[in-house]
């Protein structure tokens, strides 16, 4: 898998979009092999504005749109604490799955040691808060990485603090991301790891 792909996966993982409300509910995909569970308040979101969103929010950059046009796909599982449209950063987790092609064989935190030289590229004030390190996730080895910088809306700059775990298992990987303001005021990090620890990847 290229830098390029992964590097909009990321953003397909952190960019809001359109929501719609539902209770409080477990998400589960047998077929994948993952469960979830959607805080009561929380919303599932929609994949019908993902590519126009992508570049809305992304860099200006040529090459990156046309990446977009090209790769761009939906979280297989995403939720926001707000309902969409809404005018500041929408506290959200999402989660993608990826094979693992020519980094099979790598830890979720050397994946990771791969992504966020790339993210550094797209965003000149971007700051590693806390460097790739090896943790669990439901039961499975995993890396973890947290990284602030500003997303450009418009005329609106929305700094951003970005959590991202990658989750190695078998011949493809899980990507999970989620985004909060960097000052928490609308959604905290702890609402967000509340429902990392829901996930659970064993579902015999």
């Amino acid at each position: 898998m290229s830098v390029r792909r992964l590097l909009l996966t990321l953003f397909l993982l952190t960019a809001s979009q359109p929501a719609r409300a539902e209770p409080a509910e477990t998400v589960t995909n047998l077929t994948i092999g993952i469960q979830v569970v959607k805080p009561e308040g929380w919303h599932h979101l929609s994949a019908e504005a993902n590519l126009d969103n992508l570049r809305r929010v992304g860099p200006d950059d040529k090459d990156f749109q046309e990446a977009v046009a090209r790769y761009g796909n939906a979280p297989i599982i995403a939720f926001s604490k707000y309902v969409e449209p809404y005018a500041d950063l929408n506290p959200s987790l999402k989660i993608n799955i990826r094979p693992m092609g020519a980094l099979a064989g790598r830890s979720g935190s050397a994946i990771l040691q791969i992504i966020l030289p790339g993210m550094a590229k797209l965003f000149s004030d971007m700051k590693i808060e806390q460097a790739p390190t090896e943790t669990e996730m439901g039961g499975q080895q995993s890396g973890y990485a947290r990284f602030s910088y500003t997303l450009k809306s418009g005329e609106m700059s929305l700094p951003t603090t970005s959590e991202l775990w990658i989750v190695p298992k078998g011949n493809y990987f899980f990507m999970i991301g989620a985004g909060t303001r960097q000052d928490e005021a609308n959604g905290t990090r702890a609402e967000i790891q509340s429902i990392i620890s829901t996930i659970n990847f064993d579902l015999q």
